[in-house]
C-alpha cells in the first residue's frame, strides 16, 4: 500500500533530475544531427567608429591610479574631524537589524562593538571636558 510508504524527497528529486538529464541528452543528439547542415556565415565585423574621424586622445594619466569609488581627498578642518568622530550614527528600531549589527555580518555597517567603543569614547571625552570646566570654575572662585 502506497498510503503508508514514507515519502522520500531525495528519491523524487533524483527521478526528476534523471528525467531532465535524459531530455537534455536527447536535445544534444538532435543538435548533433543538425550539425551536418551548413553553418550560418559569421556576421560582418562591426565598426566601433564609422567614418574617417580620428579617435579621441588617450588620457595622460591612467585612471587606475585611484581605487574605484574614491573621491579626491578633501582637507578636513579640525572641527569637522572631531564632530565626525563623535557623531551618533542612525539607530535602527528593527531587532533583527540590531542582531546583524552585533554580529558584524552586514557589509558596510559598523558592528555593535565599534558602536560601543564610540559611545564610551564620547562619554569619556565629555566627562573630561566637564571636569576641566568644573576645575576652572573652582579655580576662579578660589582666586577671588
Amino acid at each position: 500500500m502506497g498510503l503508508f510508504r514514507p515519502n522520500d524527497p531525495l528519491a523524487s528529486r533524483a527521478k526528476r533530475l534523471k528525467a531532465r538529464l535524459a531530455d537534455v541528452e536527447s536535445r544534444i543528439e538532435e543538435l548533433g544531427q543538425t550539425k551536418d547542415q551548413p553553418a550560418v556565415p559569421p556576421a560582418a565585423l562591426h565598426e566601433l567608429k564609422p567614418g574617417d574621424e580620428p579617435l579621441p586622445p588617450r588620457p595622460s594619466h591612467p585612471l587606475s591610479e585611484r581605487p574605484l569609488g574614491t573621491a579626491e581627498p578633501e582637507n578636513e578642518s579640525v572641527w569637522q574631524w572631531l564632530s565626525s568622530r563623535f557623531r551618533k550614527p542612525p539607530v535602527s528600531s528593527n531587532p533583527r537589524m540590531v542582531n546583524f549589527l552585533a554580529a558584524g555580518s552586514i557589509q558596510g555597517l559598523r558592528p555593535l562593538r565599534y558602536e560601543r567603543r564610540v559611545a564610551r569614547n564620547r562619554f569619556l571625552a565629555f566627562s573630561v571636558l566637564l571636569v576641566l570646566v568644573l576645575i576652572g570654575l573652582f579655580w576662579t572662585l578660589l582666586q577671588q
